[in-house]
């Protein structure tokens, strides 16, 4: 029942007049039923040419398709293929070239359609081969790049499936208004009359600086929900033009400003909005422009020489992307409990001014890190600086752990731990002091960068906490131990209230990284539970269950504009 018993059509051909009339023909010889009925010939044309396309047509339509863009992208990049093609050593006698038109041949026009292969394919210009693994950087809107150097377009050029994407002027007007009034908080590295001159100035658009532009355009999508029709497109399209000018560099031992600074947006950007794995590899890439650049070392005697040719706004401007991109390195370290890139004891830097001196365009000098380390003052500085300052002494005290496990493996006693934990106790005690001095709770809502350095402070408690726990289990000093656990617990339900009063300002305004603070106090709360729970009084582990609840809150309510907060809950 499961196939007929017999052909739905005798064997042979249908007579012509039968097809001509649209009739089922019994297909009798030497004449039809229908011939016989009509009393006319029955004429057979049993030389019919098959239905459909010919024989490897659309393999060879497919190949004219792929020419004709090709050649249509040629007449394009005219004017900037030579140049691309010499900074690469790519003339016409290079053998890149040769390999390319090896690897990517161009099919030949002169060959009847009926001799090209049927399932020949030719690869695209701007896609991926067939059995190329999925890659975490490849997205759907956007294929991958091909693996010729000759072929690659200058970053302000783009594949075809993004290349099209214009951004509105009044859109662009938002994004950069948005920028300076979310972002800028938060990543301080630009100087608003410098960048809107030379983005009002055409001439002076160099490629890094449209990356920049991009690059702001970008970070000002993930800190609002207005524009989240075109996330996608713009980042990367961002991403493909730093991709690009990356690419297209030589041995030139130059590095813009501007190229660093667009890295250092898409590198939050992409913590943010896209997954862990892919920020931390840009982070990386990141830290070897600022090493390439040596903004670590900008205020060295030899560097501020008579060549010196920076004015102190751009000078300003290269200190404040140094110290963000150092900031960025402990965030990533203190979260991993991996060592550091950016290694602190050869910063010959100034710390960050004042924001409203350095929009301004007057730039007074700031002390050195160090200097500030070892100094007993209580002044204020800039956000940017106190946070600086507080996540060195976070960083210092996991470096403090890390250091403490390795001499225990060699002696029982460790050489200067008690130096160390006391001397950066006494300096974190001092650096919340000076904050809740200089930055009182009523300006506290009113920046977002103050909350988050109060929230590292107390993440440097815990940090310290930590050690002496481990520190317990050979010296057996249970009354020092209980000390450091009520501070870190104090610490931990300090770090959820601030997340909880950050809920006024808004999470859209919260620093990238704030769920790393969020996540360091949970996972305190969650261990004294744990530890102490049978010693607590009832009021007391209803206090603390109920900080563990905000904290948690918090980090829920904070997936929806920061992948971030979605990672560290997993770990919880």
């Amino acid at each position: 029942m499961y196939g007929r018993a017999e052909p739905r059509q005798q064997p042979g051909y249908a007579c012509e007049e039968c097809r001509k009339k649209k009739l089922r023909c019994d297909r009798q010889r030497p004449q039809c039923g229908a011939c016989a009925n009509a009393q006319i010939p029955c004429e057979v044309n049993d030389r019919r040419v098959p239905r459909g396309p010919k024989k490897g047509s659309i393999g060879a339509l497919r190949s004219r398709i792929v020419a004709l863009e090709r050649r249509l992208s040629t007449s394009q990049t005219e004017d900037g293929v030579t140049t691309d093609e010499n900074d690469l050593g790519l003339t016409e006698d290079s053998p890149a070239k040769e390999n390319a038109a090896t690897q990517y041949p161009l099919p030949d026009w002169d060959v009847p359609q009926q001799e090209q292969p049927p399932n020949s394919t030719i690869p695209l210009a701007w896609g991926p081969p067939e059995t190329a693994p999925h890659s975490p950087l490849l997205f759907s809107g956007l294929p991958a790049l091909p693996a010729i150097a000759a072929s690659y377009p200058s970053p302000k050029q783009s594949p075809p499936s993004i290349g099209d994407f214009l951004v509105p002027e009044l859109t662009k007007a938002d994004l950069i208004q948005l920028y300076f009034d979310r972002v800028h908080p938060i990543i301080p590295i630009l100087n608003k009359p410098k960048t809107f001159k030379w983005m009002s100035d055409g001439n002076s658009m160099s490629e890094a600086r449209q990356c920049l532009q991009y690059a702001m355009w970008t970070s000002a999508i993930a800190f609002s929900s207005q524009f989240g029709g075109f996330q996608e497109t713009i980042y990367a399209k961002t991403r493909f033009m730093l991709d690009q000018l990356d690419l297209n560099g030589n041995d030139a031992l130059i590095c813009h400003i501007e190229h660093v600074q667009a890295w250092i947006l898409i590198t939050f950007y992409e913590f943010s909005k896209t997954n862990y794995r892919r920020g931390w590899l840009s982070a990386g890439r990141v830290f070897r422009l600022v090493q390439f650049s040596r903004l670590y070392d900008l205020d060295s005697p030899k560097t501020l020489g008579p060549g010196s040719e920076d004015d102190p706004i751009s000078l300003e401007e290269k200190r404040r992307t140094f110290w963000v991109a150092y900031c960025l390195d402990r965030f990533i370290s203190v979260s991993e409990g991996a060592p550091m890139t950016l290694n602190e004891e050869v910063v010959y830097t100034r710390l960050p001014c004042l924001d409203d001196d350095f929009q301004s365009g007057v730039v007074p000098q700031e002390s050195f890190l160090a200097e500030t380390m070892s100094s007993a003052e209580m002044r204020p500085y800039a956000p940017l600086a106190e946070c600086v300052i507080l996540v060195t002494i976070c960083s210092r005290a996991l470096s403090h752990k890390q250091i403490y496990t390795i001499e225990t493996l060699y002696s029982n006693i460790p050489l200067d731990f008690s130096s160390r934990h006391d001397w950066l106790d006494g300096i974190l005690t001092r650096r919340l002091n000076s904050l809740q001095a200089n930055y009182p709770s009523l300006t506290v809502a009113d920046n977002p960068m103050i909350i988050f350095s109060y929230m590292v402070a107390l993440s440097a408690v815990i940090y310290l906490c930590r050690v002496i726990e481990t520190l317990s289990r050979i010296d057996q000093n249970q009354s020092l131990v209980w000390d450091f656990q009520e501070r870190g617990l104090w610490a931990a339900q300090e770090i959820a209230r601030l997340a909880k009063e950050h809920e006024h300002l808004g999470y859209f305004k919260a620093h990238t990284f704030m769920p790393l603070t969020i996540y360091l106090g949970a996972a305190r709360l969650a261990k004294h539970l744990e530890v102490r729970k049978g010693e607590l009084e009832t009021s007391q582990a209803q206090d603390v269950e109920k900080s563990l609840h905000m904290s948690i809150g918090a980090l829920q309510k904070l997936q929806s504009v920061n992948n971030l907060a979605n990672y560290y809950l997993q770990l919880l």
